[in-house]
């Protein structure tokens, strides 16, 4: 960790993105082998609006059941409690915000819509990865960029603007204004969550594709995984001022790790499309 980061986290500990408390519960319950489907669906009846939002986005086109979802017991009997999981973390990130302008839209239509892509993604032919934990990997790898927006909203903001007008990357403006990235401070705040150290290293490389050869291999496709899925989503204009079209997503490094070629650049990006379009309910 750089002295500028320890800084960081010490003088911000208040502007810390913390787990929302239902979301840290489910997560724990869901961990605990002892917990049962009535133990998990009464702390989401806690929140109304999570309980309410992880039955509308059962009942997205998203997961596509041929009949209605009326219960959290039903739900979770159908999804699974690992993809409940997700979806709780899903419905509450937003808490994770102070406060929720265009900056912070932009960041949370990027993040929330990685989430599902990437689990779609993690199923592609010969990626052969674990959908919820690609879920998660692609919901919370940008929270390093929520820490810094709401730490430094104005600096954070001229961070994009920069970015979006000069053509720079987020990591390259990040380390000359703050000496740190938020892939290095997302790192630390997944760490301080007590969020598995495989995911704090996916988060923490997401960027950094000379670490690919260095990880254990299920870590080093999962991050692989992860910078696919953030810059096809940046390719198609998500959560960003207009769309890199011309990022060639098939000459990134992560791109030939996980052995995709050229011929896999279309079929992707129309993949991705088709599951932004069906995952509205998880930004809403």
């Amino acid at each position: 960790m750089s002295n500028r980061l320890e800084s960081y986290l010490k003088a911000s500990e208040g502007d810390l993105p913390t787990m929302p408390a239902i979301a840290g519960q489910v997560v724990q319950a869901v961990d605990n082998p002892d917990s049962s489907i009535d133990d998990i669906r009464s702390l989401i009846e806690q929140d109304a609006a999570i309980a309410a939002r992880i039955l509308k986005i059962s009942n997205s086109a998203l997961y596509g059941f041929p009949s209605e979802i009326q219960s959290l017991s039903h739900a979770i009997s159908l999804l699974g409690t690992m993809t409940v999981r997700n979806l709780v973390l899903a419905a509450s990130m937003k808490d994770t915000y102070k406060r929720f302008g265009l900056m912070e839209k932009l960041l949370w239509q990027h993040s929330s819509l990685a989430g599902p892509v990437a689990a779609m993604l993690a199923t592609y032919r010969g990626v052969a990865l674990d959908p919820d934990v690609a879920f998660t990997a692609g919901l919370m790898h940008h929270i390093g960029k929520t820490a810094l927006a709401n730490s430094h909203r104005e600096e954070y903001e001229r961070v994009m603007s920069t970015v979006y007008n000069d053509g720079r990357s987020f990591t390259e403006v990040e380390n000359e204004i703050f000496g740190f990235s938020h892939a290095e401070l997302g790192a630390a705040v997944i760490q301080q969550w007590g969020l598995p150290d495989s995911l704090v290293l996916t988060i923490q490389h997401h960027h950094n594709p000379g670490m690919l050869a260095e990880m254990d291999d299920e870590v080093a496709r999962m991050c692989a995984l992860t910078t696919i899925t953030s810059l096809c989503l940046s390719k198609l204009g998500v959560g960003r001022s207009k769309p890199l079209e011309d990022l060639d997503v098939s000459a990134l490094p992560a791109w030939t790790f996980l052995d995709l070629g050229p011929q896999d650049v279309d079929p992707i990006l129309t993949a991705c499309s088709d599951r932004i379009k069906e995952s509205q309910a998880v930004t809403g």
